[in-house]
């Protein structure tokens, strides 16, 4: 049985005094070493000494300095220096096992931080402060670091990296479409491959030219074909993005719907198409105080039931979690978890976002005009701009999708068709299918 809560608490926390000795100790005989210890920091030994004189050591093989007893003695300076460096180098046993005594400080340095999170819950738990959801998701949010900086950080060799690059090549080849999910605008799809899997996906606009209904219009395609696709809507209900998506599919227009004025054969269209909808494999998360937590705890939830595809509706309405940052950091640290939420799930994020206002009245939106756009821009893997203009004799399409970012391809305009009464967009019937995306539209 598990020990109670009462005894953990009287007990030390996990710590292994020798390995941190033995790794420090080591680098002092051999420093070549350090070179190959970059997924340890000082912060992972428990003893406050060995950290110091670790993290001194770090800091000399930056700078170039040679690390040695009489050099590390300038940052330690003390009568019984040098025989605690005595001791630190007689105890270890192998230095060449530096690598594997450093992996053994890393593990119980993970065990400490699961300690304190455990220990943190408990006492929020027991002083019930708060909402239990909140609690849960800071909870959540720290157990994703740990998870996240899990791996060693290791660089790979530029062959192993072309071997899984052709490997990944000749699988698309043999399924014989693109390895990205298709949005249904034939368009992107043949321009861009559509949405990939660990990829955040910006789509900006101002408010009013559609970014929600094209979002949907993405979502919808695909769970209409069966696949789970995961909503969070920070906006918007769930019964006004089914609405929205019944119009489109019935091509019966919303304003008929507000003002009351459906005839009996509109009625029967929205009917049906609401019935449709009971199939699809589409979960709308309505809340409007969502946090990236709370986002990516029930992405992960999904995953195992094959989600392909999470949009968030939209990124400054998510809640950040600390308000007392500036916005712009609260905006680079969601956008960053976003990004490491797609790729630790290897499902693609359409996230939405709003422009500022500088881009009212210009038909060009750029990478300037998003609010906090230096995160974004920095670590969005696509920036797409939608943006509407009135229509002229040569350019017959009333809206644009603008790839401004792209991080592994081609960047430009696309051509699109908006209908404002059933809010959908189209893709102008001026080139031809992609033989890839067949299968997608049956």
């Amino acid at each position: 049985m598990s020990k109670p809560t009462s005894e953990i608490l009287d007990q030390r926390p996990p710590a292994d005094p020798e390995a941190e000795r033995w790794v420090v100790g080591s680098i002092i005989l051999r420093p070549s070493v350090l070179d190959e210890l970059g997924f340890l920091a000082p912060a992972d030994f428990c003893d406050e000494t060995l950290a110091a004189i670790f993290g001194a050591m770090v800091d000399m093989r930056r700078k170039g300095e040679p690390i040695n007893v009489a050099m590390l003695g300038r940052h330690f300076p003390g009568d019984d220096w040098a025989a605690r460096i005595a001791e630190i180098v007689h105890a270890v046993p192998h230095s060449q096992d530096a690598v594997y005594y450093g992996r053994i400080v890393k593990r119980v340095a993970k065990f400490r931080e699961l300690r304190e999170i455990g220990l943190t819950l408990a006492g929020n738990a027991h002083r019930a402060e708060g909402e239990p959801e909140e609690v849960l998701e800071c909870v959540e949010t720290e157990l994703a670091g740990i998870k996240l900086s899990a791996g060693d950080g290791e660089p790979v060799t530029l062959a192993n990296a072309a071997a899984e690059a052709i490997v990944r090549i000749d699988e698309i080849q043999r399924r014989g479409k693109s390895a990205g999910l298709p949005t249904g605008l034939p368009s992107f799809d043949q321009d861009q491959g559509g949405l990939f899997p660990g990829e955040l996906t910006i789509l900006a606009a101002r408010p009013g030219v559609g970014k929600t209904s094209l979002a949907l219009q993405v979502a919808a395609h695909n769970a209409q074909r069966g696949r789970l696709v995961y909503f969070a809507s920070l906006e918007m209900s769930a019964s006004e993005l089914s609405t929205r998506l019944a119009c489109g599919d019935s091509r019966v227009s919303s304003r008929q719907i507000r003002t009351g004025r459906l005839t009996p054969e509109e009625s029967a269209r929205l009917v049906k198409a609401m019935n449709r909808q009971s199939g699809m494999p589409l979960d709308i998360h309505d809340r409007s105080a969502l946090t990236v937590a709370s986002i990516r705890r029930e992405i992960r939830k999904r995953v195992k039931r094959g989600l392909v595809l999470a949009v968030v509706d939209y990124l400054q309405l998510v809640t950040p979690e600390d308000r007392r940052l500036p916005c712009e950091q609260q905006v680079a640290r969601m956008v960053r978890q976003l990004k490491e939420t797609a790729r630790e799930y290897d499902v693609p994020i359409l996230c939405l976002c709003q422009l500022n206002r500088q881009v009212d009245g210009d038909e060009t939106p750029r990478l300037h005009h998003l609010r906090e756009s230096g995160a974004i821009e920095q670590d969005a893997d696509a920036v797409l701009f939608l943006s509407k203009h009135k229509p002229t004799d040569t350019e017959p399409h009333n809206s644009t999708l603008t790839i401004a970012k792209n991080r592994n391809g081609e960047t430009g305009p696309l051509r699109l068709d908006w209908d404002g009464p059933t809010t959908r967009f189209s893709c102008p019937n001026t080139a031809p299918k992609w033989s890839e995306f067949a299968e997608y539209e049956k």
